[in-house]
């Protein structure tokens, strides 16, 4: 049975090159019926710390990628102590100043790789390296040697920074008579400059992109097309990426990250979301304009703002983007994306439909079409005549869903006092 896992550094933030080679990990568990293993490698007593690791937990929970078994690199120090014995026991390792040094045997190593093919490393360009420190702690090398041997791990699934190391783990495999697993080393991720991703591309932290409105499906999304394709299929479910998967469809060339496609991507993934849970998600980023109350907020209803969301994620990018546009939803000021320009014949039949609306016992979608064309048909007018400063006064935008349709959703009293407030307040 297949078993992988994601071996993470507590160090920092769970970052985008990570959080693409977990992904890659689980989708392979999940297709192929195996095990996910989450392992913590906190060796590194100087620099992981306790608040890393909580990120990466809530980053992995995000995104949805569940593990199948938890472990913290630091409760096996037993096991990497025995395992290292043996080799200090053996002949394959020697201890020189307190440090315990693995003995580089004669020969090669053909690291047989699943994406890159063979790759032979020549042992004369390797000299013997610690396993153990004179402190007495354990090199990374030799405990994820230990570890994935005794986890059984089948398959190491990881960035192709880490294929230099992979000749000495496999001398390590070797010398503790243990099986090495299947190894695939995945292609770097770029810039868009092509350079290798970094900081100074911009966000590189998982839960910042969830700080900034997007959804963990989109992500998961963005993150699997970094180096894998189905066909020209851009936008996946994730039912659809467990099934799909596969190694052989991992490209051999580094992953451009371009965030304007990761853009499209979430805005294609919020017009598939259920609108009522777009509503719960987009709930504190409106709190956050400092503009909405939780009072107001529950006095809007459930319903109301369900209905507002479905129409207006169409042209949102993110989840900010969904809460600036429904603003126009609460009794508050809304800014304006485009300039109001009104002629006296206009604001005559402004104010007419302002009157009307102010009057009528309904405010459903058809209420308010009917009204607005008995009035523009008594005034001698049409429509198009004062769409766009009915619009842009009342939901803040030049563009946007039916006008019919968002206007019985924000309100006849709102509607009202934002027409009244475009006519001068003279009403």
């Amino acid at each position: 049975m297949v078993k992988v896992r994601f071996a993470p550094s507590p160090t920092g933030y769970l970052h985008v090159g990570g959080a693409r080679t977990a992904l890659f990990n689980w989708l392979y568990a999940r297709n192929q019926g195996g095990t996910f293993v989450l392992r913590i490698e906190d060796t590194d007593q100087e620099r992981s710390t306790q608040e890393s690791i909580d990120q990466i937990v809530e980053a992995m929970t995000w995104l949805g990628l569940d593990w199948d078994e938890y472990y913290r690199q630091t409760d096996r120090t037993d096991a990497h102590l025995e395992a290292a014995q043996s080799l200090l026991d053996s002949g394959s390792a020697y201890e020189q100043d307190g440090a315990w040094w693995f003995r580089v045997p004669p020969g090669e190593t053909v690291v047989h790789d699943l994406l890159a093919g063979d790759v032979t490393f020549n042992h004369d360009q390797i000299k013997d390296f610690v396993i153990r420190r004179s402190d007495g702690t354990f090199v990374y090398n030799f405990v994820v040697v230990v570890d994935d041997a005794d986890m059984e791990i089948t398959h190491v699934i990881r960035g192709d920074d880490h294929l230099t190391n992979t000749p000495k783990q496999i001398m390590l495999y070797r010398a503790l008579g243990r099986k090495p697993p299947k190894f695939a080393h995945l292609p770097m991720i770029l810039g868009p400059d092509r350079t290798r991703l970094s900081k100074r591309h911009g966000v590189t932290s998982v839960l910042e992109y969830r700080r900034r409105g997007f959804l963990p499906e989109a992500m998961v999304n963005f993150f699997a097309r970094l180096g894998w394709s189905h066909g020209d299929q851009e936008v996946f479910t994730r039912d659809e990426l467990v099934k799909l998967f596969s190694l052989k469809r991992i490209g051999s060339s580094a992953a451009i990250f371009d965030e304007e496609k990761l853009r499209w991507l979430n805005q294609q993934h919020m017009k598939l979301a259920d609108p009522s849970r777009l509503v719960d998600l987009v709930h504190p980023f409106i709190i956050e304009t400092g503009k909405v109350t939780e009072e107001m907020w529950s006095a809007a209803g459930d319903e109301r703002l369900t209905i507002g969301a479905e129409l207006l994620r169409h042209r949102c990018h993110t989840l900010v983007d969904l809460a600036d546009m429904m603003l126009a939803l609460f009794p508050v000021e809304i800014e304006m994306d485009a300039e109001i320009s009104l002629d006296d014949r206009q604001a005559e039949i402004i104010a007419s439909i302002s009157d009307a609306l102010s009057q009528t016992p309904s405010f459903s979608r058809d209420d308010v079409e009917r009204l607005l064309h008995d009035v523009l048909a008594a005034q001698g007018a049409k429509l198009k005549d004062v769409a766009h400063a009915i619009r842009v006064s009342v939901t803040g935008r030049a563009v946007g869903p039916g006008l019919f349709d968002i206007l019985s959703v924000i309100g006849k009293r709102i509607v009202v006092a934002r027409l009244r407030k475009l006519l001068g307040g003279t009403r």
